[in-house]
């Protein structure tokens, strides 16, 4: 719940909890995404540094979740704007 705050108050917890690999892959993977809301530089490196973990969930969602603080960083409308780059590609 704290996480989804996306406030960067709540990356020391988050990081911690991604940290605890004895943790199941499940919370590891809200915290990944919360992280990715953050969207912080010191996110996006916690992020990078999991995406080759043992876990395929926890991979899958550090890789997710980097893609989304990228979209957050952006200032972007649209998340997903294919769409809208398929028209302009033309």
């Amino acid at each position: 719940m704290f996480g989804q705050l996306a406030h960067p108050a709540s990356e020391p917890a988050l990081t911690a909890t991604l940290n605890n690999t004895s943790e199941h892959g499940m919370v590891r993977h809200e915290c990944a995404e919360a992280l990715g809301a953050v969207a912080t530089q010191t996110c996006m490196k916690t992020l990078e540094k999991y995406l080759s973990d043992e876990d395929p969930v926890v991979r899958e969602s550090c890789e997710v979740a980097l893609d989304m603080a990228e979209y957050e960083m952006s200032g972007d409308f649209q998340y997903a704007n294919t769409i809208e780059l398929m028209i302009t590609d033309k």
